[in-house]
């Protein structure tokens, strides 16, 4: 396929900005990417396709187009991040002989990229050769309605070891075959905290399996996909290595399809949130719109709100975790309100414990690629109506704004520690908790460590069993003249009286922030 035959389909919209002279070149592949020095990934003939997110002026204008040219590319095509690209970028092409191209305002990657694997694959036809043999076949495969499972399945039995496609928080999105217990976690790690990529993780049994990212370009490693396959990395410029690189591109292809649909759904949720933010909301409007997103409130609903705190492009990646995080259990869509990423999430049989849970337990994994960002997560109490969503929408943003202040590259709140004690100390700052902690507590911690008791761990005990002395002593298994000896060295390191409300009260926010 050439420039020129591809700038003709009308229903691309594709402008030719510079490079007029230049449109008998070939295409022979297409790439997405948004790295300012993406060389590395690209291949001689194919059409780079970018968002300009990495745009900040001449200079980077200059490195990308020259990375470009290295590569032997065969033009560049802009999206519409930007809705006029911007002049440096088109000389820097001009200067450097290379054609550049502006997609249609309504036109997606992911339509292009299809146009472009389905008119190669006309033009080679199904017969295997290189260096495309491997992605005509790959592409065929998706491009005709196969599924992305069958894609995988196919590049496994290629490479003859099995192959998944897998979200940053461990989540198998498809496989040749079902993944060793235990794996997910650990290689989501590698993926996460490895310093370059492709990397490596071995697995408890001693096998080693490879992590790939699916996109060079995502906002974040947190919210990329990755591919994992047994084996050690495959050897640069082997076939197998083309077979995994072309795997890659496939399966952000097939991202990219529903993201397209998630984004429907979104503006839906955008338009219910606005009528509930401008006081206006009806009743059948509210409805309607939660029929359309399938969402329903029968079995209980709640808000979540959250952010990812330092990292660029902060409102895209906290929209992709958040909808990550509710999977699979809560499958729903985010949407960015400000600077947060917020869902209305029906429980559809799980209890609100299990949701959260289940989030923060995603979000734990993903801390080892947050570097010096944090997630801040707000949970709302729950509904079974739609007529008090504008609140549970603000409870859960007022919730995860209360996690800000609490410590850890991972903080959540959720509806019941807002209106518990909780909400108060997590709106205390940190250096003054520990001061309050350290003062009632730190005597305590400091005899348990010297003299190996548990001190703490029986006024822990004591304050939970309601200053029950029976109680408490059943439940540590010990004689309740033991626990009398106890509670009076207590007294004695801390200077306080256990008989006393107050000084209780102050103990247990003491140990409520531990």
């Amino acid at each position: 396929m050439r420039l020129r035959d591809l700038c003709q389909v009308d229903h691309l919209g594709l402008k030719v900005l510079s490079g007029h002279d230049l449109l008998d070149r070939r295409v022979r592949g297409v790439a997405t990417t948004d790295l300012i020095e993406p060389g590395r990934f690209l291949k001689a003939g194919e059409l780079v396709l970018t968002e300009l997110t990495w745009h900040d002026g001449p200079e980077s204008a200059g490195r990308f187009v020259a990375a470009l040219v290295e590569a032997g590319v065969a033009a560049l095509c802009s999206g519409t991040a930007l809705k006029v690209p911007p002049a440096d970028l088109i000389d820097a092409c001009a200067d450097a002989g290379l054609p550049m191209l502006a997609l249609g305002v309504d036109v997606s990657f992911s339509a292009l990229t299809e146009y472009v694997l389905r008119a190669l694959i006309d033009e080679f036809g199904s017969a295997p050769g290189r260096p495309y043999g491997s992605r005509r076949r790959l592409a065929s495969t998706l491009v005709d309605g196969g599924s992305l499972s069958k894609v995988v399945t196919t590049v496994a039995g290629e490479l003859d070891v099995p192959c998944w496609v897998m979200s940053a928080t461990g989540r198998v999105v498809v496989g040749s075959q079902p993944l060793p217990a235990g794996a997910g976690g650990r290689l989501a790690h590698a993926f996460l905290s490895a310093r370059f990529l492709p990397g490596t993780a071995a697995q408890a049994d001693g096998t080693v399996l490879s992590v790939f990212p699916v996109s060079k370009g995502a906002p974040h490693r947190i919210a990329n996909w990755f591919l994992a396959y047994a084996g050690e990395q495959v050897r640069a410029g082997g076939e197998h290595e083309d077979l995994i690189v072309e795997l890659a591109a496939l399966v952000a292809l097939e991202r990219s399809r529903l993201e397209a649909a998630q984004r429907i759904e979104r503006r839906v949720l955008d338009q219910l949130l606005g009528l509930l933010a401008s006081g206006d909301a009806n009743l059948p409007g509210v409805v309607s719109r939660l029929h359309t997103l399938h969402i329903e409130t029968e079995h209980g609903l709640l808000a979540v709100a959250l952010a990812v705190e330092g990292a660029d492009r902060a409102e895209e990646v906290g929209v992709a975790v958040l909808d990550e995080l509710l999977r699979p259990l809560a499958p729903g869509v985010a949407t960015a309100v400000g600077r947060e990423a917020v869902a209305l999430v029906p429980l559809a049989g799980n209890t609100a414990a299990e949701l959260t849970a289940h989030m923060l337990a995603g979000a734990a994994t993903l801390e080892a690629g947050l570097g010096q960002a944090r997630i801040t997560i707000g949970v709302s109490s729950v509904t079974t109506g739609p007529a008090a969503l504008s609140s549970l929408i603000e409870e859960a943003r007022h919730a995860r704004t209360l996690a800000e202040l609490g410590e850890g590259r991972v903080s959540a709140i959720t509806g019941a520690d807002v209106s518990s004690h909780r909400s108060l100390i997590a709106a205390i700052p940190g250096e003054l908790r520990r001061s309050f902690r350290t003062r009632l507590l730190g005597p305590l911690e400091e005899y348990d460590a010297a003299h190996q008791t548990d001190l703490v761990e029986t006024l822990e005990t004591f304050l939970e069993e309601s200053g029950s002395w029976a109680a408490t002593a059943d439940r540590l298994h010990v004689h309740v003249n033991t626990l009398r000896y106890r509670l009076k060295r207590i007294e004695e390191l801390t200077g306080r009286s256990l008989n006393a409300l107050d000084e209780r009260v102050d103990f247990l926010l003491a140990l409520r922030m531990r």
